[in-house]
């Protein structure tokens, strides 16, 4: 595995200057814990949109290869039992995933008195004018008002936000004890994993991964991302889901192979 970091590091290195001309810029730490992706949203908008694997659940190079797509990066929750997504996911104004696909889920939910707070996570939020080509990207609860004068074009859903806000615990991913003590926790929030996030920053879309050689929990990330004063940030699916390729790129974090999952965020070529 240390081989094919290394090999990652001297692929940048080769690579950099095409980073640019492709409006997408990375910058990583020489250690291979750090990676931060910035896409240019006004020349890559129409590019960027969620996809779902139709059939079961994929790897981030499956769907990279297969589709010649110019970056995939692994999206929201999913039930590896019934290969469903168990996050909100919209594409062409088509809801193809939702909580509800999973009623198992929403029942134990419904028991832990949670069921609103988990369909009301975070999500990704490409809009469209109603009247004109120009598109719009936003970080949101899913039940928030759509913004004026656009519609939803396409949503990827994950969890939780992290900035300006940290909500752990008011989108259902921790419930706490009269005593302040976790009585439970989803995705591993409390625990240092691997992660997958998402950021907003005035025109741009940033793609960020904190690699399983440093993991952090999600208070941790929000921390550590604080210097880049971003207008917003929000994980997606996390821990051994966090896969990512991009030209000869591929970064993964669960043992010597990605993981499969069922959503991604992918830029077209």
């Amino acid at each position: 595995m240390f081989k094919k970091i290394f090999l990652i590091f001297m692929v940048f290195l080769a690579a950099n200057a095409a980073f640019a001309k492709d409006d997408i810029e990375v910058k990583y730490d020489k250690k291979g814990k750090f990676y931060v992706y910035k896409i240019d949203t006004k020349e890559l908008a129409p590019r960027i949109r969620p996809y779902i694997a139709e059939d079961g659940l994929k790897t981030s190079k499956e769907v990279f290869k297969e589709n010649n797509f110019e970056l995939v990066v692994n999206g929201g929750f999913f039930d590896p039992n019934t290969k469903k997504s168990v996050s909100y996911v919209t594409i062409d104004k088509k809801e193809v995933g939702t909580p509800f696909d999973s009623i198992e889920m929403i029942e134990k939910l419904s028991n832990e008195k949670r069921v609103e707070k988990v369909l009301n996570r975070s999500e990704l939020r490409i809009y469209k004018h109603h009247l004109a080509p120009i598109y719009k990207f936003d970080i949101a609860r899913h039940f928030d008002p759509v913004l004026k004068n656009y519609e939803i074009l396409h949503i990827l859903g994950g969890g939780p936000m992290i900035y300006p806000d940290l909500n752990i615990e008011e989108e259902g991913f921790v419930k706490y004890d009269d005593t302040g003590n976790p009585l439970l926790q989803s995705a591993h929030v409390l625990k240092k994993r691997a992660r997958t996030v998402l950021a907003l920053k005035k025109d741009d879309l940033y793609v960020i991964i904190f690699t399983n050689f440093a993991p952090v929990t999600i208070s941790q990330a929000g921390q550590k991302l604080e210097k880049y004063h971003f207008d917003k940030i929000m994980a997606l699916d996390g821990g051994p889901s966090t896969s990512l390729n991009y030209k000869d790129n591929e970064i993964f974090s669960s043992g010597n192979e990605q993981r499969k999952v069922k959503s991604f965020l992918i830029i077209q070529k």
